[in-house]
């Protein structure tokens, strides 16, 4: 048979290195979520800042069309020798102005909310990844005292074998000679 103490070291080194193992494994797999939730979130700040030059654009260049037409309204009547205080003519231009600024109310606000929701979510994932990298130090510690409880106690870790009554690797010689009890 081995050398007792060389059996205590090797299975103080596998425990170790499960813990090791444990911790690392939930780290980095939490690091890869927060990196990947920070990058959906740079593409979302992205599109909402696209999203509010858009709006911008879209405001003014219907803003532009809006008064355009107006123009064209007020220059056809006065071709037409109408007179400028017609109820009839500023009804037909007053509707023009009416629907033309509803339509471009309506399209620059829907870009404008579109822009809104990309940077709500922006925020998301970046609250998502920081507690997902969060979740995993908690689990690798989790998962470090784990198997640090059931290496000194015997239970199952890599250290000690499944019977938690049985005394810890490297104390049967201490029990042989009679020189020591068992650790349980």
């Amino acid at each position: 048979m081995g050398d007792p103490t060389s059996s205590a070291t090797a299975a103080s080194s596998l425990s170790s290195l499960g813990m090791v193992t444990a911790v690392g494994s939930a780290v980095v797999q939490s690091q890869g979520t927060k990196a990947t939730d920070d990058y959906k979130a740079a593409m979302l700040d992205q599109a909402a800042q696209y999203g509010d030059l858009k709006a911008t654009q879209t405001n003014a260049q219907m803003t532009n069309n809006l008064n355009i037409t107006l123009g064209n309204i007020d220059a056809v009547r006065a071709a037409a020798h109408t007179d400028p205080t017609s109820p009839t003519g500023a009804a037909v231009r007053d509707y023009a102005e009416t629907t033309g600024t509803e339509r471009k109310d309506t399209a620059v606000n829907s870009i404008m909310e579109q822009s809104a929701t990309d940077e709500a979510n922006a925020a998301y994932l970046r609250k998502a990844g920081s507690d997902a990298l969060l979740a995993g130090w908690v689990t690798g510690g989790g998962d470090a005292l784990s198997i640090a409880s059931k290496a000194l106690s015997g239970g199952g870790g890599p250290a000690g074998g499944s019977d938690p009554g049985a005394p810890l690797t490297g104390t049967a010689a201490f029990n042989a000679g009679g020189s020591a009890g068992a650790i349980y």
